[in-house]
């Protein structure tokens, strides 16, 4: 892309220049003037010597009268891109959607530059289904929001088509729906094997007197473990409460829930200050550990004078030597209160391996305590898993799993899945995503060798030096990330051989930015805002605009297709005007 230099006539003493949008400016020339300040609205922009800096206008002491020429350098400049925005303003059923990540189901592969055009998967996160008047843009009931919907760039078509989810009744829902086993709440035994500290859980309990009592952790696959940690049962509102954990129990071990050995009788110490912990020492192999309670009471547990007959665990810990397995499951044979939480799911991005597409799903529940449009819990990150072919999707053959990747230490949450890179020369998948702290988000970065991206105690996470298997070691990389964005490789241009990040700067604002990395890990440049969305000042009220990212298949590394979603905080306002909430595209070409 080409720009024309621009000039403008000035006059002595306070001068402000609108350049009409943001544009890379190399250098100034013309009448002399001094306290120069580049500015994007409010925000005054760092100005470095011999090197681009971005502005929308210009703000300075002429020392007299003539005219300025704005001499442009090396960067981007963002376009609105009306065609590809209007093959989002779909008006049968399908009636906007956020949340749009995009996926090659051709070969995979996400790079920049590719000749052909690929067959294309989009999904959307919360999606209206509905019909609305052409006119007023004024949405009619039924109004109905599944969690997700999807569409599909056919490789011989330019037009997008849109799908709904119905079940076999024809009720509308979403094609992906959490799975049964992780929507429940309660003393459920999944409460056991919850490491993320990021709130107390009730354990779990087993019913009144049951004639059976255990209690079995699938650790993914067979593992070589060292020792096993219990903390014992224990709630804060009482010690007398911790009578219900256990005492007496065998354990076995097995690798494939068939064939059990027996590795001995143990004890487990009362828990009264909700600190103590039992270490078993081991030194086998197994996938499979199952927990066989002595049901007599004060023999299986430490009955106290009432007795209730209940067993109860607060956590069970499984390590080879310092390291601590996360990626397991616990299920059990009695539970004394189970009930469904009523959770959904809010994709997050994801990566194709060969021929299965994986997401790393929000796992979110209502929390009518916050503000309207925020009112929303989020409770965990789940791995999606769905097969398909050139042909289909196999929406009905998906299967689920629990993550570790949500999690909370020192007051920092931490949070995987946000922007996903494909398979790099190196062989691995680089999942990133971002510390929340006072809601300011940093990026972090992990990542997997692709054949192992069903093992979550595989991943690595990046300490600013080193790739170790520790999430609280993992140190951020750029700051003012948004909770979507993306990360690509570069392969023409002027970035050749670099990456870049593309995001909204801080979450919700109507600003879309970028950063320059010179690996996957980085460092990057500082943020870079490039754009500022309208949708703010032409829709007004409650609206805003959010998690930018780009579509590398779908562009090529000098004009760069980016998205980025508009929506409400009123869902008054949704309803009156059609128009707010679709995603929009705009193009970064390279000057």
């Amino acid at each position: 892309m080409k720009l024309k230099n621009l000039t403008y006539p000035v006059s002595k003493g306070i001068n402000k220049v609108d350049l009409g949008r943001i544009l890379p400016i190399g250098k100034i020339t013309g009448v002399d003037i001094e306290n120069i300040h580049f500015m994007i609205d409010a925000f005054e922009q760092e100005y470095v010597p011999n090197q681009t800096t971005y502005a929308s206008s210009l703000e300075f002491n002429a020392l007299e009268g003539g005219d300025i020429t704005v001499i442009f350098g090396k960067g981007y400049v963002a376009s609105f891109d009306e065609k590809w925005t209007n093959r989002f303003q779909h008006t049968d059923k399908w009636c906007g959607g956020d949340g749009i990540y995009s996926f090659n189901l051709t070969d995979g592969n996400d790079d920049f530059d590719q000749i052909e055009q690929k067959k294309t998967l989009f999904v959307f996160g919360d999606t209206f289904v509905g019909r609305f008047d052409h006119d007023t843009k004024q949405r009619f009931e039924p109004l109905l929001m599944p969690n997700n919907s999807v569409a599909l760039l056919q490789k011989e078509s330019e037009s997008v088509n849109f799908y709904i989810h119905t079940e076999k009744n024809g009720s509308i829902s979403g094609f992906f729906k959490i799975d049964p086993r992780f929507d429940k709440k309660g003393t459920i035994p999944m409460n056991t094997v919850m490491y993320d500290d990021r709130e107390e859980n009730d354990g779990w309990l087993s019913s009144y007197n049951p004639s059976e009592c255990n209690i079995t952790y699938d650790l993914s696959k067979e593992r070589f473990v060292t020792r096993i940690r219990i903390t014992n049962y224990y709630q804060k509102q009482s010690t007398m409460l911790s009578t219900r954990g256990i005492r007496i129990f065998r354990l076995f071990g097995s690798v494939d829930e068939k064939s059990w050995t027996d590795l001995g009788e143990y004890e487990a110490d009362i828990n009264l200050d909700g600190k103590t912990t039992t270490e078993i020492d081991l030194g086998f192999s197994y996938r499979y550990f199952r927990f066989e309670i002595n049901t007599t009471p004060g023999t299986g547990n430490y009955c106290d004078e009432v007795c209730e007959g209940l067993f109860g665990l607060k956590k069970i810990e499984f390590f080879n030597r310092d390291e601590r397995y996360l990626d397991v499951e616990a299920t059990a044979n009695t539970v004394l209160q189970e009930e469904p939480a009523r959770s959904w799911i809010w994709l997050q991005d994801g990566v194709v391996v060969g021929k299965k597409l994986y997401f790393y799903p929000l796992t979110v529940v209502s929390d009518i305590t916050q503000p309207e449009g925020l009112q929303f819990r989020v409770t965990g990150i789940n791995m999606i898993s769905v097969p398909f072919n050139e042909d289909k999707i196999h929406f009905d053959e998906q299967s689920q799993k629990r993550t570790p990747f949500l999690y909370k230490h020192q007051g920092i949450e931490y949070a995987l899945g946000g922007a996903v890179m494909p398979c790099l020369n190196d062989g691995y998948v680089y999942v990133y995503g971002y510390t929340s702290t006072y809601g300011q988000r940093k990026m972090i970065v992990s990542r997997v060798k692709a054949e192992e991206i069903e093992n979550f105690d595989s991943y690595e996470y990046f300490d600013g030096k080193y790739f170790v298997y520790d999430i609280k070691k993992a140190k951020t990389v750029l700051d003012h990330i948004s909770c979507e964005f993306s990360v690509s490789p570069i392969l023409k241009g002027m970035n050749k051989g670099k990456y870049i990040a593309i995001y909204t700067y801080d979450v919700n604002t109507p600003y879309v930015a970028y950063s320059i990395g010179d690996s996957p890990v980085g460092p990057f440049t500082k943020p870079q805002i490039i754009y500022k969305t309208p949708e703010q000042e032409k829709f007004g009220k409650t609206t805003y605009t959010y998690n930018a990212k780009a579509h590398p298949h779908l562009s090529c590394s000098t004009a760069i297709l980016v998205s980025y979603n508009t929506n409400t905080y009123s869902f008054t306002h949704n309803r009156e005007n059609a128009d707010v909430y679709n995603p929009r595209f705009i193009r970064l070409e390279e000057i």
